[in-house]
């Protein structure tokens, strides 16, 4: 699992006023790498998973919105690579 205090430091973030934040892109980020068949229960993480979850996160975080006036902004393909050996694959 990801926590809090990771979290805060792969987004730079000093302050308690973004903990709610975080923490929800935390569960979506968990949420999300579990709907598409990823195992998030091992307890530690592998750390591909756990780069994958902080990327997410951070992602998140960043991009709160589904569509920004500037530009779309897409899951840093990094995130594919690290999951892809922890995918189940469906016949």
């Amino acid at each position: 699992m990801v926590t809090l205090e990771e979290a805060k430091a792969h987004c730079r973030v000093i302050e308690d006023d973004f903990d709610g934040e975080l923490q929800i892109a935390i569960a979506a980020s968990v949420d999300h790498l579990t709907s598409i068949g990823i195992d998030m229960a091992s307890d530690p993480l592998p750390p591909a998973l756990k780069q994958a979850t902080l990327m997410l996160v951070a992602h998140f975080f960043e991009n709160k919105e589904a569509v920004a006036e500037a530009s779309l902004r897409m899951v840093p393909m990094g995130v594919d690579r690290l999951i892809a050996p922890y995918r189940s694959v469906s016949l």
